[in-house]
């Protein structure tokens, strides 16, 4: 049977990964506040009350700081909502979910959202950061792949899907953008529903939407 770990050993992973949370959170605030290019790793030691020297021993730089705030919050972000679409069966409901559950985790993730705003994201073109690019090619594809399966039933206007998903991608982020920048903000639920009648109206077929809804 293999032996547990000595206690020391214990110790230090729980320490490690501790710094590596606080870093970690610190660093998505500084980026979200200055950006990428204007923040700096002693900007974000501070916000973690941290040494630099213990901050370089967490990570070795602020570009891999930055891609692992993308790798990790862009893969969350976009199992959550391929799982909002996988629990519903027909597009428009497909539809519906992924929006709520993206709107949601955004709002859940304020420091990302603004992450995710200060990029060219916001126009539905692919990032340039190999770190984002994976969770936005997944997003890309699935909202294509949703768009087929409704222009195949009539619910949605033809054209190619993969450009009405980068244009959809886009109509959410100005709404998401425009969120931000409110003094008093709405609840989720009431952005994704504003959300969701702009995609309808730009991915919809008339009258689609209504029977939706009135099915709902």
């Amino acid at each position: 049977m293999p032996k547990n770990p000595p206690a020391r050993s214990r110790l230090d992973a729980a320490r490690e990964r501790m710094y590596h949370t606080l870093v970690f959170e610190s660093a998505e605030h500084v980026f979200a506040l200055k950006g990428f290019e204007a923040a700096t790793m002693q900007e974000i030691a501070s916000e973690a009350g941290i040494s630099l020297k213990t901050l370089y021993a967490t990570f070795p730089g602020k570009v891999e700081l930055y891609a692992e705030i993308e790798r990790i919050r862009g893969i969350d972000f976009a199992e959550t909502v391929s799982a909002a679409h996988e629990a519903v069966g027909d597009p428009l409901g497909k539809l519906a979910a992924g929006v709520a559950a993206y709107v949601d985790f955004l709002v859940q993730h304020p420091d990302f959202l603004r992450i995710h705003l200060r990029q060219g994201r916001m126009w539905g073109l692919e990032p340039d950061e190999e770190g984002a690019r994976e969770s936005w090619v997944r997003g890309i594809n699935g909202m294509a792949q949703l768009l087929r399966d409704g222009q195949a039933g009539g619910l949605f206007y033809d054209g190619d899907p993969e450009l009405m998903a980068m244009t959809g991608i886009a109509v959410m982020q100005v709404q998401l953008a425009r969120y931000t920048d409110r003094l008093e903000q709405e609840d989720a639920g009431r952005l994704a529903e504003v959300t969701l009648l702009q995609l309808q109206r730009l991915l919809c077929k008339p009258g689609v939407a209504d029977e939706g809804r009135t099915a709902a």
